[in-house]
């Protein structure tokens, strides 16, 4: 996991330089009126970032599935990215089955292959991206997020200019990688580790972007530091959560804010007073803001998404657990 942290500037390099090589993609895609990206886990996080990322940008609609039912509206102009990275996730297989028994005919399948290639090639539809084996799925952000933007731009859903704000972003990476692998006080990754890894954060920020990063984070903390962890947003919170915090709240709640100036300063201002209300009634409050002078946003998303994984990581060394492991999940899958 430590070597899958610290390559995500070289898989991102990799997809740059060889995105061709893993793309095979012969249709068009030019008539289509909304996008629905089917993943779960680590194959979901790519779709929930490309929502975010593009929602004000592309003219139409992305939708992310994580269950094992699609929307009804789903027809021949919708565009199904079936997104599983050891192709044999259930859930995606059968809503993905349901999209072909819908006559769905733009379909791209991204995975390594699995029973869901096999389906795809079943149904004589061709049109795929093939990931590079022998990593967990939440440690492939690097290909799958690189992966997308690229397939975006190909069938030209995006600019050509996000591939290049890609290529800008991989040196700051490097440097990040530089200080947050390091286990010492230098590095805000593993004191924010040390600071969080016997407690049960709750992370709060902005909705959007900052959101998924937030899903991210306790998604990260669950699987690689066996941390519970809880996230809310942004105004929805103050309209109901705030209100659950009462002075014999639980010593073992830590608030982590993900606080970066993009925020809406209406957002910002809420979430500074919040902090201010429940400080007198939770003892620990933890503050994340990477500070970016770049107009880069896929730079901002990829560098808080770094520093996150690198806080698991240190989280799961303190914790003594190994970040591999993912013992309730595969009891579960042999379960079912």
């Amino acid at each position: 996991m430590y070597d899958d942290i610290y390559n995500l500037p070289k898989h991102i390099k990799d997809v740059q330089k060889n995105f061709e090589n893993y793309c095979n993609i012969q249709s068009e895609f030019n008539d289509i009126d909304k996008i629905v990206i089917l993943g779960m886990g680590g194959s979901a996080i790519t779709g929930l970032f490309m929502k975010e990322l593009y929602k004000n940008s592309i003219k139409i609609p992305i939708h992310v599935v994580q269950n094992y039912d699609i929307p009804n509206w789903i027809n021949k102009k919708t565009l199904i990215i079936a997104s599983s990275y050891s192709g044999n996730t259930e859930e995606t297989l059968i809503s993905c089955k349901k999209c072909i028994d819908k006559n769905a005919k733009n379909i791209i399948g991204f995975t390594t292959g699995g029973k869901l290639l096999k389906l795809l090639n079943d149904n004589n539809i061709s049109d795929h991206i093939k990931l590079p084996i022998g990593l967990q799925p939440r440690a492939a952000i690097g290909y799958t997020f690189t992966m997308m933007i690229n397939l975006f731009c190909k069938i030209n859903l995006i600019e050509k200019s996000e591939i290049e704000l890609i290529d800008k972003s991989i040196n700051y990476l490097e440097k990040l990688n530089q200080i947050y692998s390091k286990s010492n006080e230098d590095n805000i990754a593993y004191k924010f580790s040390k600071i969080i890894y016997k407690k049960n954060p709750i992370i709060y920020t902005e909705d959007g972007l900052f959101n998924v990063i937030a899903y991210r984070f306790k998604s990260q903390l669950a699987e690689n530091s066996k941390i519970l962890s809880f996230n809310h947003f942004i105004p929805e919170m103050n309209h109901n959560e705030i209100e659950a915090f009462v002075k014999n709240v639980n010593d073992n709640f830590i608030l982590v804010w993900i606080e970066d100036e993009s925020i809406n300063p209406k957002n910002y201002k809420r979430m500074k007073i919040v902090s201010k209300i429940l400080d007198e009634k939770i003892k620990c409050q933890l503050h994340i803001n990477i500070p970016i002078k770049e107009d880069n946003k896929i730079l901002k998303c990829l560098s808080y998404i770094n520093l996150v994984d690198w806080i698991s990581y240190h989280s799961s060394i303190l914790n003594q657990v190994d970040c591999n492991e993912i013992p309730n999940i595969n009891l579960l899958k042999k379960s079912l």
